[in-house]
């Protein structure tokens, strides 16, 4: 069974799309159903703007499946948002393409496909960060018995140890209610997210940490070290690596919703 996983980076995205909680809950919700990747909860949807720098707001939403997960982190005064699709069905590339363009239109899209079977054929990258938005760690590991509690806790624990800032409280559920094969379980950060998902049968756990900052490398690997000993592989997915920050200025935002003072003068 492959493991595809579709990472998607869109620029020149309408702010109004970007800041729309219908559309991208619409769209999460016709993901699902289109390619019948198998949700096993409804969308969760974050509207995120408590961040130091208002330029950082946006949404965040994701829905977990049955062999995967959807996130979507949208970044509206940037023109942009990052998107990924992980499951064990089949899809399209266009299809994929055109379905998020049909909701969360970006006139420039780029659209990465992994297969997760192989970590080793991901070629790692060290981050640019004058050129990149943010770095993905792709990371596995197998042999270690975990719960629902272990993962609540690894979750719970993991972004304080690894500097990022949670803005929700983790969320872990079995994949189904009647003889579960998996357990996931996710966790929002400021604009971004950690996943974990734990075969029970086979003891292999797939994690994510994704940031639309950038992290120190030897933080994360420390932290994985003291969770999973050296039984891991750890490999860098640079996000954004074609971004063009299209930010309005703050005096350029003012100007425009102002405007209507100059008829008076």
């Amino acid at each position: 069974m492959s493991e595809l996983h579709f990472v998607i980076d869109a620029y020149d995205v309408k702010e109004t799309q970007g800041d729309s909680l219908m559309l991208i809950n619409e769209l999460l919700v016709r993901l699902s159903a289109k390619f019948n990747l198998k949700p096993v909860m409804p969308p969760y949807l974050l509207p995120y703007y408590s961040s130091k720098d208002y330029e950082d707001s946006g949404i965040s939403a994701f829905c977990i499946l049955a062999n995967g997960h959807i996130t979507i982190h949208t970044f509206p005064r940037r023109s942009c948002y990052f998107a990924d699709v992980l499951t064990d069905i089949f899809i399209e590339e266009d299809e994929l393409r055109d379905t998020f363009k049909e909701y969360l239109y970006a006139d420039r899209m780029s659209v990465d496909v992994i297969d997760r079977r192989f970590p080793g054929m991901v070629e790692g990258k060290k981050i640019n960060e004058n050129a990149d938005f943010g770095p993905h760690y792709l990371i596995e590991t197998q042999g270690f018995e975990m719960t629902m509690d272990s993962i609540y806790r690894w979750l719970d624990d993991a972004p304080a140890n690894i500097n990022m800032l949670p803005i929700t409280r983790p969320y872990v559920i079995y994949d189904s209610r009647e003889n579960p094969s998996q357990i996931t379980g996710v966790v929002m950060v400021a604009q971004s997210h950690i996943a974990v998902h734990y075969d029970i049968k086979t003891m292999r756990c797939r994690i994510d940490i994704f940031s639309c900052s950038f992290l120190r490398d030897e933080q994360i690997a420390s932290f994985l070290k003291k969770s999973f000993g050296d039984k891991f592989t750890c490999q860098l997915f640079a996000r954004g690596s074609k971004y063009i920050s299209k930010k309005m200025s703050k005096e350029s935002r003012l100007t425009m919703y102002s405007a209507w003072r100059n008829f008076s003068k």
